[in-house]
């Protein structure tokens, strides 16, 4: 077989695993995720000691190598429901493209960032602060002396979770040029060469951060390289004399100009020593799967050279690299700038690169050939496949029961009820099996959180309570588990969340303990379910008020903010007040009217059947502001039909979370008791004083209990049991 004819087939592989085929053959075999961490023992290539006379001229991408690039013939795999799968899945969606842009910029921004020029240290101090910001402390500047400059590459370490004795090194260079390679104090911004590899390379330390990873990893961002890889030469000749064991390379450089078809390079060793060629282009096929998996760019797979991973190759090292499949008109130019790259190309080739990191060193459990998959449908057409299908807040396996489960006549499967506030209520979920083999051990966690979109687990979530289960679950089965007792303090609306995890199906939330957007726990993992509840009544005409959070993330961000009344009648009008620096931070708030403003609040009108936006405003880490809402509620809504209102959260271009307020137009009728929000008191259809109550003033309530807990009191003349004085 030809070494380089390796490639994904296109028959699917089971899941967690990759096929490994010959071109001309056919598939070889289907091998699972460690397959290439068992191939990387030390000893299994042979490494070059004298290289005294190491030289390499200043690099040139434009000059392509004589071998033809190749189609992988990859196929975006079907993911399971278990490790590691949905755990990927969910870190390659915290790659923050705000993030990549703002590094970009400001890599930018130093005149120039020649090696020779006086900048290159300011350089290196910069990238030096932003990795102490993330949080890492073993980070070293290795010096090296070329040509009289004495010159930084900036190396980040962290520390693999078991001694494997193993380094994987991701490097980028941070240097850049202009046509006169001699012309250090030229104007050369470099925002694709290389501030687009740089800008991934901190975006991955960032995520990477509080991360397990089995190997040690290494974030190297090297100076020299357009000299002729001054900085990677000097650091592996570093890593040779150390003896430290470098099993894989990943390179980053130019990949911020996207074809038209938005196809990335995968670059694997194709030459020179020969020992290392196969192990890289194992490498380059998990690099190309998980393109495939985690973004919907196509993958080419090209030869390396050109590029900081050469001095390393000359040694033996197995190395691969990210390139952009574009060619660059700005290349080596002052037209270089931040506003020619592709930042949403940029960003996946993030999700790729993390993806594959991932796939190789990530600390988990692998459970890709477990028989059991538990799960929590989050809708009623929900399968337990991932990732999940829309809506993900409406889960039918959550639910709510207002009397203990040993009260005469209650039945804890007859459906969900209301939660009434200051007394207990009684939360169940119901936990599936789709997988071939009994689900054992199961523990499922019950928590809850006020209204909001944008929530961050754990930080805004309480804990309820947790259950472990005496019997297994059988395949094909389903168990209901509960009831997990709760008092609420509901305003006007509910976030529950269970979490389940089993022997062979563990949840994310059980490997990873930082902090993660609620919205990718429920995409991404079906072992976790989400229910919004405390629908609202409303007769027609009649007044609802709510109120919901907006967070930002856990670093500073670009969000969105839309109100969807289109499922509204449109003689429905909806008030929306909002914190003032939203609106005066947004570029746009289209389909809104502003109605009036002061130093804190701006109110906004909405009426129904439309759509309004607060577009593209930005939140600092933690930061965050309330929404208040007030619906005047259409007379010509038709009796028992529900109509829905949604929020959604958008940050940084991605849905971060949806609020959803459901009102149900009811009549006047016996069926109900109505509050008055003015008096706080509660009255029935009979009441002598009924028609002196606007539509606006009447609340209905499905039970008296329910009204008298939302603080109400009964009227002294149609409920006077229940007045309280």
């Amino acid at each position: 077989m030809d070494v380089r004819s390796v490639f994904l087939n296109t028959t699917p592989a089971k899941p967690g695993h990759i096929l490994l085929a010959d071109a001309d053959a056919g598939p070889i075999k289907s091998v699972p995720h460690i397959y290439c961490r068992e191939s990387r023992r030390k000893d299994s290539f042979y490494r070059m000691k004298n290289l005294s006379q190491e030289f390499y001229p200043p690099p040139d991408k434009r000059k392509k190598p004589d071998i033809p690039l190749v189609k992988s013939r990859v196929v975006k795999r079907k993911w399971s429901g278990t490790l590691p799968d949905k755990y990927i899945a969910a870190l390659t969606e915290q790659v923050s493209q705000s993030n990549i842009t703002q590094w970009v910029n400001e890599l930018c921004s130093f005149h120039t960032r020649h090696t020779k020029s006086n900048y290159i240290n300011q350089v290196a101090a910069w990238l030096n602060d932003r990795f102490v910001e993330f949080g890492y402390t073993d980070i070293f500047a290795h010096e090296y002396t070329q040509q009289g400059y004495n010159l930084k590459n900036i190396i980040c370490t962290k520390s693999g979770s078991v001694n494997t004795g193993q380094t994987i090194i991701v490097c980028s260079h941070y240097d850049c040029r202009m046509e006169n390679l001699e012309n250090a104090d030229a104007r050369a911004p470099g925002a694709d060469d290389n501030a687009s590899g740089v800008a991934v390379l901190l975006e991955l330390a960032r995520i990477l951060r509080s991360v397990e990873l089995e190997d040690d990893i290494q974030f190297a961002a090297f100076s020299g390289e357009e000299q002729g890889y001054w900085g990677s030469m000097a650091y592996a000749q570093y890593i040779q004399d150390n003896d430290i064991n470098l099993v894989r390379l990943i390179n980053l450089d130019q990949v911020g100009y996207p074809p038209s078809d938005n196809s990335v390079i995968v670059e694997r060793d194709m030459g020179n020593l020969p020992d290392n060629n196969l192990p890289s282009e194992e490498f380059g096929t998990v690099m190309a799967q998980m393109a495939a998996d985690y973004t919907n760019m196509p993958v080419q797979l090209g030869p390396t050279y050109g590029s900081d991973y050469m001095p390393f190759e000359a040694r033996g090292y197995v190395v691969i690299g990210a390139y952009e499949a574009g060619d660059n008109p700005n290349y080596h130019t002052g037209s270089d700038i931040p506003a020619t790259v592709g930042y949403s190309y940029i960003t996946d080739i993030a999700r790729m690169v993390i993806g594959t990191l991932l796939w190789e060193t990530a600390s988990v459990t692998d459970e890709a050939a477990s028989a059991t998959d538990i799960y929590i449908r989050d809708n009623t057409s929900d399968t337990g496949d991932q990732p999940s299908s829309y809506p993900h807040w409406k889960s039918p396996d959550i639910w709510v029961r207002n009397n203990p489960p040993d009260t005469e006549g209650e039945d804890p499967e007859g459906g969900h009820q209301p939660p009434i506030n200051n007394q207990p209520n009684y939360l169940y979920t119901r936990i599936n099996n789709k997988g071939g083999q009994p689900a054992s051990e199961v523990t499922v966690k019950a928590y809850h959180c006020n209204p909001a979109t944008g929530l961050i687990w754990p930080d805004h979530f309480e804990f309820m309570g947790e259950i472990i289960l005496s019997e297994s679950i059988l395949p094909n089965d389903s168990i209901r588990v509960g009831p997990f007792v709760w008092t609420p303090h509901i305003v006007d609306h509910e976030c529950l969340f269970a979490i389940a995890s089993a022997t062979e199906d563990h949840a994310i939330t059980d490997i990873y303990n930082s902090r993660l957007d609620h919205s990718l726990l429920v995409r991404y993992d079906n072992n976790v379910g989400q229910r919004n509840v405390a629908p609202q009544n409303s007769v027609p005409g009649g007044k609802t008020k709510a109120m919901f959070l907006v967070y930002g993330d856990t670093i500073p961000s670009s969000n969105s903010v839309s109100i969807d009344a289109s499922a509204f009648p449109p003689d429905t009008r909806i008030q929306v007040r909002v914190p003032r620096f939203f609106v005066g931070r947004a570029e746009q708030v289209p389909g809104f009217r502003v109605l009036r403003m002061n130093s804190r609040w701006v109110y906004l009108a909405l009426a129904g059947g439309e759509t309004g936006t607060i577009r593209d405003f930005p939140l600092q880490a933690e930061e965050r502001g309330s929404v208040s809402m007030t619906v005047d509620f259409s007379y010509n809504a038709v009796d028992k039909q529900v109509y829905s209102l949604q929020a959604t959260q958008e940050r940084n271009s991605r849905v971060a979370g949806r609020y959803t307020i459901e009102i149900t137009a009811v009549k006047e009728t016996g069926d109900f008791v109505f509050g008055n929000p003015r008096s706080m008191e509660l009255h029935t259809v009979k009441c002598p004083f009924w028609s002196r109550i606007s539509q606006k003033n009447k609340i209905p309530f499905e039970t008296i209990a329910d009204g008298l807990a939302r603080g109400y009191n009964g009227c002294a003349f149609c409920l006077n049991p229940y007045d309280t004085g």
